[in-house]
């Protein structure tokens, strides 16, 4: 009875170890899993766009520097913009009130000047940039606007 018992035991143990033998692998079925999602794909570089207005809630402090550190330091951003919330929202600033926004977006560009620019078009009052050509060549030459002039 105890070699029945022992040869039972054995038998017990072949199945045992028999069925811990190591899962084949899932067939390719086209980069999904088998919760019928997909693989992840490796992530992109893309663009940022920043836009900022002209009211105390919205202007140029709207675009923060510590945001713009955030994606300058973002391996997968590869250009951030500074977008204008309106094409005209300076068509009626002042030379001074251009001047005084001027470094404040200049600080913003020089995070990194290859990579941080302005988009779109930005239009401004002809009587504030007549006699001040620095003006157009910063928004136009350095954040690469298209810049328009409005006359009022």
């Amino acid at each position: 009875m105890k070699k029945n018992v022992l040869f039972g035991a054995a038998v017990a143990l072949l199945f045992a170890f028999g069925a811990c033998t190591k899962d084949a692998p899932a067939p390719d079925n086209g980069g999904t899993t088998s919760g019928g999602g997909t693989d992840p794909q490796p992530q992109q570089k893309h663009n940022v766009e920043l836009v900022y207005g002209t009211d105390a809630d919205t202007e140029w402090q709207n675009i923060s520097l510590d945001t713009i550190r955030k994606y300058y330091a973002d391996r997968y951003v590869d250009t951030i913009f500074m977008v204008p919330e309106m094409y005209n929202q300076y068509s009626t600033s002042s030379t001074n009130q251009l001047k005084y926004i001027i470094p404040k977006l200049r600080e913003r560009h020089n995070i990194n000047p290859d990579k941080i620019f302005g988009k779109g078009e930005l239009q401004l009052w002809n009587q504030s940039v007549l006699n001040n050509p620095e003006i157009v060549r910063f928004f136009a030459d350095t954040l690469k606007y298209n810049v328009t002039y409005d006359v009022y």
